[in-house]
């Protein structure tokens, strides 16, 4: 049997106090010891000699892809900076073949993706990866439901890999439009409660803390084993990344990350 433990987390940019920031996700990471992490919200910014990617790949020694987006100037410690924020894969296994897919934007919130990789475990198995970021605009539901629509195309579209799991910030609850319609069209199980994780299933920090508020736009779901109509099987679901630093009483991140374990035997 192997055992791949996933976890999804949207890393925030550059928001907050990125760098001490950093160093809690790093070392809160390493506590976890995953296989494969799917980011979203990946700050880059030559200007401001930060990259979210790489930072987590030399701290945790893992191989990672990055894939740039939505490039802009950000404030970024006391001055405007050129950056992207794009989606990345980390994996402590060789990552190759990285396709990325454009989903349908308005102009007021473009470059929106999807990022596929492929995972090459030890057994000589394949585990392909996607991680994506839809819209954050509270009043385009109709726009995430079609990104949700498009993003289930894109993983169903060519000769499938055995193993296909699906990570990101839908910005959407388990039990929306975007979220029903994309596990419909693309015949995908919720992971986490594949995985037996626990209730409350939330993901976002202040509306969890703040508002009391149990809220999960974060998730990892899996596609049928190919030529069945069966799912691969999952472990230890839980949210994670969800303490603070004693020190500092930061978190992470403005979400917390979900996690699961697959298992391949």
């Amino acid at each position: 049997m192997e055992n791949v433990k996933i976890i999804t987390i949207n890393t925030w940019k550059c928001d907050g106090e990125y760098r001490v920031r950093m160093g809690l996700l790093a070392k809160q990471l390493e506590q976890l010891n995953p296989h494969v992490v799917a980011c979203q919200e990946c700050f880059y910014s030559e200007e401001g000699n930060a990259d979210t990617l790489k930072f987590l790949a030399n701290e945790l020694n893992m191989n990672y892809v990055f894939l740039p987006g939505r490039s802009k100037k950000r404030m970024f410690e006391g001055r405007m900076v050129k950056s992207t924020s794009g989606l990345g894969i980390l994996s402590v296994y060789p990552l190759n073949e990285n396709i990325s897919f454009d989903l349908p934007v308005v102009a007021e919130d473009n470059d929106r993706k999807a990022f596929r990789v492929n995972v090459n475990l030890p057994s000589g198995k394949t585990l392909t990866v996607t991680t994506t970021h839809l819209t954050h605009l509270g009043q385009q539901k109709g726009l995430r439901k079609a990104q949700a629509e498009a993003l289930a195309s894109f993983v169903i579209e060519e000769a499938p890999d055995p193993y296909h799991i699906i990570c990101g910030d839908f910005n959407a609850t388990p039990d929306s439009e975007a979220v029903m319609a994309f596990r419909e069209l693309a015949k995908a199980v919720d992971c986490y409660t594949a995985g037996n994780g626990t209730e409350p299933h939330y993901s976002l920090t202040d509306a969890y803390y703040k508002a009391n508020k149990q809220v999960c736009i974060d998730h990892i779901f899996t596609l049928q084993l190919p030529g069945t109509n069966k799912y691969p099987q999952f472990i230890d679901s839980a949210v994670v990344l969800n303490v603070p630093d004693e020190a500092t009483g930061l978190y992470p991140s403005d979400h917390f990350g979900i996690t699961t374990t697959l298992l391949i035997p």
